[in-house]
């Protein structure tokens, strides 16, 4: 177990150091490529020992090396960008109060915290991919006892066997009877635990929650005597679909929140609607001025009718707004009350064009700028739809807990039109659900370079 625990803190080691390495390496290579200069120490000398100072400080305060086993490459590239955005904001103005600018330009400075982000990422995405390597080899890995069979233990026991990446090995299952439909060893009884856990090196315990199986403050006793970390398996599920469960204390009195909710904070607010400026004011200055004079013109001498479709659609709180769409149907009386479908024949062959490539969506840029949407979130419904499925589907409005966007986790995994069965809208909730009890600025990141290339790849579910 030893060797387990000293391998961990030898990959937090290692994840530092790379660090360090990246924030040297990009100072000195920029200042080569600026420069033609190997002479970086007696120009660059002060700002260098500052720079390693300023990183370690900040690095001890926010602590961004905890490993975690299930954690993703998204968390972990978003615990460093907000790390390295707090690094930027304090060299910034560092240079601004001492004027340094003149040493060192704007330009210059940008390109070192770039390339420095560039490299602290590739070696976080290189870390998580030698992690999960060495985990089904079984280096750093846990030996794990499932105390006590139900519905909970059963999904945990799936997913730890059928990803061996996370590194846990289950040694068996204790309950008070044996269950041949699953495929663990049987160890017995809860009378047994005892000489179970001096006869096997076990690492962790998860144990559920059920009173029948006995008392829990014994087995947890037994578990800490032995130097064993215990989990508790809790049944959730029929509060909350998703289970992102979250708990906090009101001084010694423990609160559970159902759902854990990154943009409930002021930092990530702030965060995601700079982003939805910059993005949205970028595609207004730089696409409108040329594409909507092309769109409109073609417009006008294929179909008759508007240039724009502005339909009600619910938004954050299930506020409505006007969701601005450029038409891509001939005009009808269903356009507020039908989904679209495959090869609908209310689409006009120009409409066809702007649905595939998503350049109908181009206008809801203004709908971001107004700040009624965001670039990424839960895709927008019309009225009747949201009124329909918040009675058939759970957790349909959770949806709306947020800016609803152009783009979503939903529509790049095959959910881009309005779904027929009802079961496809429930796999759809459960997507936006996670995007929300998830949500990172890379994540969003994420979903838009997804969204890219499904434009580029002709995505057949976009009709």
């Amino acid at each position: 177990m030893n060797t387990k625990k000293v391998s961990t803190e030898l990959i937090r080691i290692l994840l530092y150091l790379s660090d360090i390495l990246s924030l040297n390496l990009s100072i000195l290579l920029i200042y080569i490529y600026n420069f033609n200069s190997l002479n970086i120490l007696s120009n660059e000398g002060a700002n260098l020992i500052y720079n390693n100072l300023l990183w370690i400080i900040l690095s001890r305060i926010y602590k961004p090396y905890e490993i975690k086993r299930f954690q993703t490459s998204d968390k972990m590239l978003s615990k460093s960008f907000k790390l390295l955005l707090i690094f930027t904001l304090i060299k910034s103005a560092n240079h601004i109060l001492l004027k340094d600018f003149e040493n060192m330009s704007a330009i210059i400075f940008i390109e070192q915290l770039l390339l420095f982000y560039f490299l602290t990422s590739i070696s976080r995405i290189g870390l998580i991919y030698v992690l999960k390597l060495l985990r089904k080899k079984g280096i750093n890995s846990k030996n794990i006892l499932i105390v006590g069979i139900n519905e909970e233990s059963l999904k945990l026991i799936d997913l730890f066997s059928k990803d061996q990446s996370f590194g846990y090995k289950i040694i068996g299952y204790i309950d008070e009877a044996k269950h041949d439909e699953i495929n663990l060893k049987y160890l017995g009884g809860l009378s047994l635990i005892e000489q179970i856990i001096n006869d096997n090196s076990i690492d962790e315990i998860y144990k559920t929650i059920n009173e029948k199986e006995g008392d829990s403050k014994e087995i947890i006793n037994l578990s800490e005597d032995n130097f064993i970390r215990i989990k508790l398996i809790p049944n959730f599920q029929k509060h909350t679909l998703n289970r992102r469960i979250s708990t906090d204390f009101y001084k010694d009195q423990p609160i559970i929140h159902l759902r854990k909710e990154p943009l409930e904070y002021l930092i990530n607010k702030i965060q995601k609607r700079t982003f939805d400026l910059l993005f949205s004011t970028s595609i207004i200055v730089l696409i409108y001025p040329w594409l909507f004079p092309i769109v409109i013109l073609l417009q006008k001498l294929t179909s008759k009718g508007p240039v724009f479709f502005i339909q009600k659609r619910s938004g954050q709180d299930n506020v409505e707004f006007g969701c601005i769409k450029f038409r891509t149907m001939f005009i009808n009386k269903e356009a507020n009350l039908k989904g679209t479908l495959k090869d609908d024949p209310r689409i006009t062959p120009f409409g066809k064009i702007l649905r595939k490539t998503r350049i109908d969506e181009l206008p809801q840029f203004i709908n971001v700028f107004k700040g009624e949407m965001s670039v990424v979130g839960p895709r927008p419904h019309m009225l009747k739809h949201t009124e329909e499925y918040s009675k058939l589907v759970d957790e349909f409005l959770v949806r709306q807990f947020v800016k609803p966007g152009i783009t979503g986790w939903a529509q790049t995994t095959g959910y881009i039109n309005e779904n027929k069965k009802l079961q496809e809208m429930k796999d759809k909730v459960k997507k936006d659900v996670w995007y929300i009890e998830n949500w990172s600025f890379i994540l969003d990141l994420k979903i838009i370079t997804l969204t890219i290339l499904n434009i580029v790849r002709k995505d057949k579910n976009a009709y």
